[in-house]
């Protein structure tokens, strides 16, 4: 009796484990699609001359700098607070020009700049921190099932040399956690 109680404690023991690790594993799973980009768009600087900083951080749409001024929305798909990152990946090869030259200043949807970018207002992409081989742009939190909107600017330094055959590729995604 002793022996057969022992291998049906055992065997629901085992049960119990098996029913709970696919639950565990679909949670964590979950956690990495928080939060998604809205119309994710390929972000592409060709064909622009160097810009000043000044040139540059007040560029938008409407004075035909439409290829370094981006607006884009975040979403989040959880009840919960879910964190961020929004992540940039970039480009490599021969005709495009060196990351430390392209400059970045990112606001939300009424134009004003997050603290991060008040401080030392427009950032060289070189200069922000990288998580996952990306660069992190901003990293915040939404609440259940939030959204925000965003406008980034990205422009190539005027301490570039100037070649009409240097251009910027790169894309935006979000890591949430």
């Amino acid at each position: 009796m002793r022996k057969r109680t022992f291998f049906i404690i055992i065997f629901l023991l085992i049960l119990l484990v098996l029913l709970i690790m696919p639950n565990t594993y679909n949670s964590k799973k979950a956690n990495k699609n928080y939060v998604s980009i809205i119309d994710n768009k390929e972000l592409v600087i060709d064909n622009i001359l160097p810009l000043s900083d000044e040139v540059g951080s007040n560029s938008s749409k409407s004075n035909g700098m439409a290829n370094i001024y981006y607006k884009f929305k975040i979403k989040s798909n959880y009840s919960k607070k879910a964190h961020y990152k929004i992540l940039l990946e970039t480009e490599k090869g021969k005709q495009f020009i060196n990351d430390r030259y392209i400059k970045v200043l990112l606001s939300d949807k009424d134009d004003n700049l997050f603290k991060e970018y008040k401080t030392d207002s427009v950032k060289v992409i070189t200069g922000l921190n990288k998580y996952k081989s990306k660069y992190v742009i901003y990293s915040s939190s939404l609440k259940n099932k939030g959204e925000e909107e965003f406008i980034l600017r990205m422009w190539i330094s005027d301490a570039s040399s100037y070649d009409d055959e240097l251009m910027f590729d790169g894309k935006l995604s979000v890591d949430s956690y």
